[in-house]
Order: C-alpha cells, then structure tokens, then sequence
C-alpha cells in the first residue's frame, strides 16, 4: 500500500522547503500539495528574471521536473471536506471557525509596538498562519483517504499543537522518518530520483515498509518497537560489513582468475570457454547479490542504504 505525504506548501521569498522535500521524497511514495497552492509560481513564466524573482523561476522549474518524475501529485480544492458528521472533521473545523473568528475580532495589538512587542507579534501571527493551514492540511489527508483506500495518507505538519497522534503506526513512521536522510542543498534531484527508482533499493524501500506494516499492528508499545528497529539497524550494518568485505574478496577473486582465463582461452581460440568464464562470472555477483537479501535486519536496510548515499 503506497504511503504518501500531505504536503503544506508555502510561497516564501526563497525556497525554504527545498531540504525537507528532498527528505520526504527519500521515504513517501508521493508528496501530495493541493493544486491551488501553486498559485503565486504557477505565472512566473511570464515575467523577466531578475534578482527578486529568481528564486521563484527555480522553485517552479524544481516543481515542474518532481511532477514529471511523478514524485510530486496535485489534488482539486474539495468543497466537500467539510461536510459529514465525522468526529474528527467536526472538530478540526470547529478549531478552524475559531481560529478564522480570533482573526476578525483580534484589535489588542498596539498601534507603535515596541521591538519586543513586535517580536511577540510576529510570532503570534506565524502560530496563526500555520496552525490554519495545518487544520486544513488534516482535513485535506483525511478527505484523501476516503477517495483512495488503497493507499495511505498522512499529513505534514508545522505547529506542536497539530503533532499529537495516538496511531501507532503514524508514530512508528515519525521515528523511522527521523533516521532518513537529509539530502544537502548540492544533491541534484537527479540523483533522488534515480535512487528512487532503482530496483534494488525499491526493493529495500518495500521490505522496509512491508516490516512497518506489520509491527505496527502487533502488541508491542511503541518503546518496544523501536528498541526492535534499533536491533535490527545494528544487526544489518554488522553483517553488511562483513558481507562487503566478502563481496570485494570475491569480486577481486573472480575477476583475477576470469580475466586470466578469458584471455588465455581468446588466445588459443577456444571462445566457448571464454564465455562460460563470463558466465561464471555474473553467477558468482548474483548469489553475492542473493546473500545480502537474506542478511540479518535487512527489513531496514533501505534506512542505512539511504544514508550512505545521501548523509
């Protein structure tokens, strides 16, 4: 079941969510932003680059080439999501009103505010800005679930006051999600995407959710699971070193003693032998290849894999 992300995206002056997309793109399958919140970049191409709107001539390109690579998905305004008589939508919309109602009625704020005021100011008008939008970000995921249950969907938030959960497997995901990678501002989304679709690491990635999927439904609390996760991360990178050196030995042996056969065997014409030394050759990588699908912990090798490339 595909495990995608709701996505709270903001036009700044610069592109400040760069990083923590690079990130999110390394473990959801797809980063979902409402189509309406492209609005401000969506008509740049109409204007002339210079140095105030640069940025935005990137942060748009950036976008352009994550939805061509289907990393990134749009969904429509739903009219709708705030309609039914479900618990938890009642109340995200009833935080909502009151939010929206403080923002009418709030005259407290002083007319010549003082730095520290102003301070103050600042940060209670960002609180506000963000919490609304992380309320409508959790009606968004949760209307997203009720069009696909064939896939997971789960919310990006910015306030503390949005992060309490009591799903085991949110939490679960949240401290996996830590131990991702954050790739640095000089990695090419090129080099993303083509981690992201790699068959091996694809491969990892689905083990990886695959063990999430099912510990979460278990009985264990959650300090029990990640002391599980923990083992299992120590016992992978343990065994993959020793499965490395192994790997290298071999490689080395292989291709010493092939070479030299496949030389001497062109040399004297035999051309079936050489290509069974070739054969040879590739069968010794595969069953190299095999042995590291059955290392001990490989249900999260996808999480040391991803930091190797990318920490």
């Amino acid at each position: 079941m595909a495990k995608n992300i709701v996505f709270p995206y903001v036009t700044f002056n610069r592109f400040v969510d760069e990083a923590i997309i690079k990130k999110l793109s390394l473990f959801y399958d797809n980063i979902y932003i409402g189509d309406g919140r492209f609005s401000i970049i969506s008509d740049v191409s109409k204007l002339e680059v210079n140095e105030e709107n640069q940025s935005l001539f990137y942060e748009n390109a950036v976008w352009s080439f994550l939805k061509d690579n289907d990393v990134v998905k749009t969904y429509p305004y739903f009219k709708d999501k705030f309609e039914g008589q479900d618990k938890e939508v009642l109340e995200l919309t009833k935080q909502l009103e009151k939010l929206f109602q403080k923002e009418r009625t709030n005259g407290n704020f002083p007319k010549n505010p003082n730095e520290e005021q102003l301070a103050e100011m600042k940060k209670e008008y960002f609180n506000h800005f963000f919490l609304t939008h992380d309320l409508s970000i959790r009606l968004d995921t949760i209307h997203l679930r009720k069009l696909d249950e064939f896939a997971e969907y789960y919310p990006l938030l910015r306030t503390y006051d949005t992060l309490k959960s009591d799903d085991k497997k949110s939490q679960v995901i949240q401290f996996v999600l830590n131990d991702i990678p954050e790739p640095d501002y000089n990695t090419s989304w090129d080099h993303i995407i083509e981690f992201r679709t790699d068959e091996e690491m694809r491969n990892k990635y689905l083990a990886l959710t695959n063990w999430i999927n099912k510990i979460s439904n278990s009985n264990l609390k959650l300090s029990e699971i990640r002391e599980e996760y923990d083992f299992l991360y120590s016992e992978y990178i343990k065994h993959f070193k020793l499965h490395k050196m192994k790997f290298n030995n071999s490689t080395l042996e292989v291709i010493v003693n092939s070479t030299a056969n496949f030389l001497a065997n062109i040399a004297s014409g035999n051309y079936v032998s050489s290509i069974k030394d070739l054969f040879q050759f590739n069968i010794k990588n595969a069953n190299l290849l095999q042995e590291e699908a059955k290392l001990p912990g490989k249900e999260v090798a996808y999480i040391f894999h991803s930091n190797e490339k990318f920490k």
